[in-house]
């Protein structure tokens, strides 16, 4: 497994960019909210100790395709049912066999709060949002019956990587 845990943060662009640029040697990658544009989040897979205070660190139960970070990033969170887990792992196995994968999708992170064994958050990186859409509409798509705490469905945010910002002139 490439990426063994992942932490995030969210934030004002410039006080994102300044951490990001602090810790170069991680290749953290500054992504930017396609709904809302003053929203940004900062992603750091480096598997070394988180560098946020945020508390938001997650730990690699499934690593599907070959590490990407280039495209549409889906970022699904869902809350298991304790008799959901073993349908969950079936799922993820396909996927990690080749089978069943939607297409477009790059590359897929399922993790898991550590201590909080049954909320999930899954990372895809798809080839466009096109692609997103038509999986996420489709009735192939057994990942929807996983709600959000207590709401019926996944809590879904999109996301793109952020474009360097220019100087003002």
């Amino acid at each position: 497994m490439n990426v063994e845990k992942i932490s995030l943060a969210l934030g004002p662009e410039d006080v994102l960019r300044a951490k990001q640029h602090k810790y170069s040697d991680r290749d953290l990658k500054l992504l930017k909210s396609v709904t809302d544009e003053d929203k940004f989040m900062l992603l750091d897979k480096s598997n070394k100790k988180t560098v946020f205070g945020s508390g938001l660190n997650y730990v690699t139960q499934h690593e599907i395709g070959k590490e990407n970070w280039e495209g549409y990033f889906e970022f699904r969170y869902f809350t298991l049912k304790t008799d959901q887990n073993k349908l969950l792992e079936s799922l993820m196995q396909k996927w990690e066999n080749g089978y069943e994968v939607p297409v477009g999708l790059r590359y897929s992170l399922v993790l898991h709060v550590p201590r909080k064994n049954l909320q999930y958050l899954m990372v895809n990186v798809w080839n466009s949002d096109i692609d997103f859409f038509d999986w996420n509409t489709s009735a192939k798509n057994e990942l929807n019956q996983f709600g959000y705490n207590e709401n019926s469905e996944p809590y879904i945010s999109h996301f793109v990587i952020a474009p360097e910002k220019k100087e003002k002139q």
